[in-house]
């Protein structure tokens, strides 16, 4: 027995070797791969899989081998915790080595008001390689940036940033929706193109394009914000021939025509030129001798302009520069030039569902007697289906939530109808909204309403606080400007001359920024002082004979 012990021990000296070396190569390998990680090199498959093998065997046979020399006389428990907590770090160590990655590069970084990022095609079924759909997003970005005026800047990102346009073909589309405001955010891009590549018949393909409108670029209609999808292009062969290639661009190049006045029109809006704002959009419709667009073709439908110059006449008759009824009526006949199978259907409807409200109020005020259910029928009905209509975008159903309170408002004060707590209901439902584009501003209009019904239940202080809230969420000149005038009534009607001058003075300086900047007229800014005026004139005489005066109510 004892002329074998030799053997035994030099077999198992021999093992112990073999894993200390193995134990040895494995770490050599995964520092050599991180190293090479470190400078730039991104290992194949093949190469990985290969080593994660071979470091795995080293470790785990080095493991497997201590455990028999080491710790052969332990517990067995305690070296199944010896084996737990070494997995543990293994498992760690991978964790945070893998978040020591270097971060992507940044974005590069448009800084035109009209400069336009295409951010790629995305298959849905057609066999196509998405490597190949890359080449034809660069080859469009170029053919466009020479199509387009001279100054604007087009940027292909479809190998930069990943967006899963494929949501557009089905009604839940969050994720594509929050990935695309990050994407914004970082370039800073104008306006996104895009498309969606699906199977046609015969072997064909379709190409559907997407164009993206940022909610900064249509301050007054946030809801109008987000991705439009048209009629889809067809290409007969595989986009890798070069001829089915260069037809498909050429005809996409086309259909991206009146992008450039389309984003023209935008920026005006955005920067609250409404008025050519809308003669931008007129000049991209049929038969203004510039424009071939139809209905459901192309990145810029005729059906998008009709909507968009729709909301940009309604925004004219608030800032006062046209006559509201005919101009209401035009933008009317714009949401209604709508067919009923376009794919912003939902869009058009709630359009038209606020702009039949708008002529009504502004025929009657909304008072007493002055107002008829059959003005408004409809509206009510349409407003509550779109607000809960899983199809349509969140803010859409938001807005559709948000005009419901403006209806019962009216309605409540035209004596059509009791309070049954829609409005405080609906006023909740948008106050808890999630952050994102265009949410600031619907949050801010639900707001107000919520402290004009406390104006008129007579709780001024709370009616003013509430509009102090409704005031730290909205920006744009005119709606503070009107919003600040309601204060000052309010306070004057409360006595409180100190906070009546100060918030009329502010209501004064955002008209005249609103003036300065063309989103008002000085027949604005001059009923705007008229009108302080006169309710501070009122509170002097009401307060100086002891009696509060009742506050006096503006139109919304």
């Amino acid at each position: 027995m004892e002329e074998n012990a030799p053997s035994s021990t030099s077999h198992t000296q021999g093992g112990a070797k073999i894993w200390v070396a193995a134990a040895g190569i494995s770490l050599a390998l995964a520092a050599s791969l991180t190293l090479a990680n470190a400078l730039g090199a991104r290992p194949g498959g093949a190469a990985t899989l290969i080593g994660v093998l071979v470091g795995l065997t080293g470790f785990l046979g080095s493991v497997t081998q201590l455990l028999r020399d080491k710790l052969a006389e332990v517990p067995r428990w305690q070296r199944a915790t010896y084996v737990a907590v070494i997995g543990c770090v293994f498992a760690g160590g991978v964790v945070v080595l893998m978040r020591f990655q270097a971060p992507p590069a940044p974005l590069y970084r448009l800084t035109g008001p009209q400069d336009v990022a295409v951010v790629g095609f995305k298959d849905r079924g057609s066999g196509q390689d998405q490597q190949l759909l890359d080449d034809v997003s660069s080859t469009f970005a170029q053919s466009l940036s020479k199509a387009l005026p001279k100054g604007t800047v087009v940027h292909d990102y479809a190998t930069q940033y990943d967006l899963p346009l494929t949501d557009l073909l089905h009604g839940d589309h969050r994720s594509l929706d929050s990935r695309t405001r990050k994407f914004v955010g970082q370039s800073n891009a104008a306006i996104l193109l895009g498309g969606i590549v699906t199977p046609g018949s015969g072997g064909q393909i379709n190409v559907r394009p997407a164009v993206y409108v940022r909610a900064d670029q249509v301050p007054d209609a946030p809801e109008l914000a987000g991705w439009y999808t048209s009629a889809p292009v067809p290409a007969d062969q595989s986009l890798g021939l070069a001829h089915s290639r260069g037809a498909l661009v050429a005809e996409l190049v086309r259909q991206a025509s009146g992008l450039a006045q389309f984003t023209s029109a935008l920026d005006a809006w955005h920067s609250g030129r409404t008025t050519e704002a809308v003669a931008g959009f007129a000049r991209l419709l049929p038969g203004k001798g510039t424009s071939d667009l139809d209905s459901g073709s192309g990145f810029v439908t005729s059906d998008l302009v009709h909507l968009f110059r729709g909301h940009a006449l309604e925004q004219t008759t608030v800032n006062g520069q046209a006559a509201s009824r005919s101009v209401l009526e035009a933008a009317g006949a714009d949401y209604r030039a709508i067919p009923a199978d376009s794919p912003i259907r939902l869009r058009a409807q709630l359009s038209l569902a606020g702009n039949t409200y708008l002529r009504a109020a502004a025929a009657t005020d909304c008072v007493p007697g002055a107002l008829r259910d059959s003005d408004i029928a409809g509206v009510t009905s349409t407003l509550r289906r779109l607000m809960s209509d899983a199809n349509f975008t969140t803010l859409g159903r938001l807005k559709a939530a948000v005009n419901l309170a403006q209806v019962e408002y009216c309605r409540i004060n035209a004596g059509l109808t009791r309070d049954d707590g829609t409005i405080d209901a609906v006023v909740r439902r948008v106050r808890a909204a999630g952050p994102g584009g265009g949410v600031r501003e619907l949050k801010a209009l639900a707001v107000s309403i919520a402290a004009q019904r406390e104006a008129d239940r007579g709780h001024l202080e709370a009616a003013i606080s509430g509009m102090r809230q409704a005031l730290a969420l909205e920006s744009h000149f005119v709606v503070r400007a009107q919003w600040l005038g309601w204060l000052a009534a309010w306070a004057f009607a409360r006595c409180d001359p100190v906070t009546g001058d100060q918030a009329a003075r502010d209501s004064l300086d955002q008209m005249r920024n609103a003036f300065r900047t063309g989103a008002a007229s000085r027949q604005d800014y001059e009923a705007d002082r008229k009108y302080l005026d006169q309710q501070r004139n009122q509170a002097r005489t009401q307060c100086a004979s002891g009696s509060p005066q009742r506050a006096h109510e503006r139109k919304p």
